[in-house]
């Protein structure tokens, strides 16, 4: 089980977005959301619940990116509302993890959406697909919901990615010169690794069980929400 306190979430925050402002991928606006979640990170001390809050209106904008292929991309995290509660001992320690991600073309045209979730409960009864999944579209927060992509499946298995992960993973695809400097900097990684250890553990020991204990199950039998929630 987990046990980072808000203060050191709130260090770590504040020192990626700096190092990512200073390298020149994100917007200054984008930096000021980052510095204000760390604040409200800070004001939570010790404690191991906190949230993680950022809405469309003040997304985390970067600089024009480039894929692969060479296109001008500008990415930002949209959207995130992640409620951290660090008392669950057998799965990832969150009541509820809701982020969005959108690429738009050179012109501000969106390109694509991407939405890490956690399956929601009603009445006690688990959302369909993976307790936590990635999938392309999903909800169009505070907008009206004949825009949200019309087909939500596939939901896949994934892993749940927080502000400072998604942002090294935005880095990694778009900025790829920039995050191969970062990812030799031991501040840099020492900051992602708390992130690491807040996502993963747990869900990576779930994983490692499946795997030592096979008993007629498979992976995704085990993450599904309604035998994981």
């Amino acid at each position: 089980m987990t046990n980072i306190r808000a203060v050191d979430a709130s260090k770590a925050l504040k020192a990626i977005a700096a190092k990512l402002f200073s390298a020149g991928v994100l917007k200054p606006e984008g930096r000021s959301t980052l510095y204000r979640v760390a604040e409200e990170l800070k004001r939570g001390r010790r404690s191991q619940q906190w949230r993680l809050f950022v809405d469309r209106k003040n997304p985390i904008a970067f600089n024009f990116g480039v894929t692969s292929d060479g296109k001008k991309v500008l990415p930002r995290i949209d959207y995130a509302d992640i409620q951290v509660n660090q008392t669950h001992a057998d799965r990832p320690p969150f009541d509820s993890f809701d982020l969005a991600v959108v690429i738009e073309d050179e012109n501000g045209d969106p390109s694509s959406r991407w939405h890490l979730d956690q399956a929601n409960m009603v009445n006690g009864v688990a959302q369909t697909g993976p307790l936590f999944h990635l999938q392309f579209g999903g909800r169009n927060h505070d907008q009206a919901r004949a825009l949200d992509h019309p087909i939500k499946e596939p939901r896949w298995n994934h892993p749940p990615m927080d502000l400072a992960l998604m942002c090294e993973t935005i880095l990694a695809n778009f900025f790829e010169e920039e995050w191969m400097v970062l990812r030799d900097d031991p501040s840099w990684c020492s900051h992602i690794c708390l992130f690491q250890n807040l996502c993963y553990e747990n869900y990576l020991a779930k994983l490692q069980n499946c795997l030592g204990n096979p008993r007629g199950s498979t992976i995704l039998k085990d993450a599904w929400a309604s035998n994981w929630a």
